[in-house]
């Protein structure tokens, strides 16, 4: 046999075993009972992200700007809130807050931006309570919700 004859067969003698070690390694794979729960988790994962990435065209994270009263709550809302975690009192400044939050239209841009002046435990505290808030609110809504209704919204953090 010559050189070129012998490495032939030895490359694809390799390549055999190559491509049946992948054929095997995906078989397993996909025989397993959690690849299914996997993929369809990591889908909604992303469906997630997808929902939450905001365009240009969309409105800003502020609620109403032509309501004078609604502008003026939320920003006594903000401050109120900002001004008790200051002082101490991580409970009652997370809640004000989280009301503040609520208000908004886009409450995901609104913890973007508090994500970058908060310090992390506050804002963890802040996700857990807008969570339990929003539990609480689709336990108690009615089977008639609207569009842009607080219950329908998730403050998880896409992963």
């Amino acid at each position: 046999m010559s050189s070129k004859t012998l490495l032939a067969f030895t490359v694809g003698t390799a390549g055999a075993f190559i491509l049946g070690y992948c054929i095997y390694f995906d078989q397993q794979r996909r025989s397993d009972p959690d690849y299914r729960k996997k993929v369809h988790h990591r889908r909604q994962c992303k469906q997630k992200e997808l929902k939450y990435q905001t365009s240009s065209e969309e409105l800003d994270a502020s609620p109403d700007l032509n309501d004078s009263e609604t502008m003026q709550r939320f920003l006594n809302e903000i401050k109120l809130g900002e001004q008790l975690i200051s002082q101490g009192n991580m409970a009652d400044g997370i809640c004000h807050l989280g009301n503040a939050i609520m208000m908004c239209d886009q409450p995901m841009k609104m913890l973007c931006t508090l994500r970058t002046s908060l310090p992390k435990d506050v804002l963890e505290s802040l996700i857990l309570k807008l969570g339990e808030t929003q539990n609480m609110s689709s336990n108690t809504a009615s089977s008639s919700t609207k569009e842009k209704s607080t219950s329908s919204r998730d403050f998880s953090w896409p992963k």
